[in-house]
C-alpha cells in the first residue's frame, strides 16, 4: 500500500513537473505558430508573384514569337517579291545587249527625230542625269556611244533617288505613248531603250518596298 502511494506521488509529481514544463514551452510554440503562418503568407505571396511573373514572361514570350513570325513572313514575301523583280532588271539588260551600236548612231544622227524617239531619249536621259533638250541629249549621252551602251548596262537602279524616279514616271514612263510596241513601229533602238526604262523602273519599286 506504502508503495503504491509512493508510486502515485511520484507520478503525479512528474506531471506536474511535465505541466510546468509545457506551461513554460506554449509561449515558444505559440511564437514558432504565429512565425509559420507569417512564412506561409509570405510563401504564398511569393508563390503568386511567381505566377504572374511566369504568366508574364510566358505572354512576352508569345509576343515575341508573333512578332519574330510575322517578320519572317514579311522577309519572306520581300523575298519573294525580289525574286520576281529579278527578270525586270535582266529584261532591261537584254534590251541594252540587244541594241546594236550603229542603230544608236542612226538615231545621233537625226537632226529632229521622230516624236516617240526624242520622248524616249528624254526619259533615259532622266534616269542618266542629263539634259533633256535633243542638242544636249546627242552631245552629252549619244556622242559616246559605247560609253552609253555601258552606261546602260551597268546601271544601278539602286542608287537612284526617288526624286529622280518620280519624274521620270510621272514625265515619261507612265504616259500612254511610251509603249514598246508603239515606239517600235518608229524605232526598233528606241523601243529597246524604252523596255530598259520601263523593266528598271518596276525593279525600284519592288526593291525600294523590300
Amino acid at each position: 500500500m506504502a508503495n503504491g502511494l509512493h508510486k502515485l506521488n511520484d507520478t503525479n509529481a512528474n506531471i506536474a513537473e511535465l505541466q510546468i514544463q509545457i506551461a513554460e514551452m506554449l509561449p515558444n510554440l505559440d511564437k514558432k505558430n504565429a512565425e509559420l503562418k507569417v512564412a506561409l503568407v509570405q510563401v504564398n505571396k511569393d508563390k503568386e508573384a511567381a505566377n504572374e511573373k511566369e504568366a508574364i514572361v510566358s505572354g512576352e514570350a508569345e509576343i515575341v514569337n508573333k512578332k519574330a513570325a510575322e517578320a519572317q513572313e514579311i522577309a519572306d514575301d520581300a523575298e519573294a517579291d525580289l525574286a520576281a523583280a529579278k527578270p525586270e532588271l535582266a529584261a532591261a539588260q537584254n534590251a541594252v545587249r540587244n541594241l546594236e551600236r550603229a542603230s544608236i548612231v542612226e538615231i545621233k544622227a537625226f537632226k529632229q527625230p521622230p516624236e516617240g524617239v526624242e520622248f524616249v531619249l528624254q526619259c533615259v536621259a532622266v534616269l542618266l542625269g542629263k539634259k533633256t533638250d535633243w542638242a544636249s541629249i546627242k552631245k552629252d549621252m549619244l556622242n559616246d556611244v559605247n560609253g552609253f551602251l555601258d552606261s546602260l548596262l551597268n546601271y544601278d537602279v539602286e542608287k537612284v533617288s526617288d526624286n529622280v524616279w518620280n519624274k521620270a514616271r510621272k514625265g515619261w514612263i507612265t504616259k500612254p505613248q511610251f509603249e514598246p510596241s508603239a515606239v517600235k513601229k518608229v524605232s526598233v533602238s528606241a523601243a529597246s531603250l524604252c523596255i530598259w526604262c520601263t523593266a528598271c523602273s518596276k525593279f525600284a519599286i519592288v526593291n525600294k518596298n523590300v
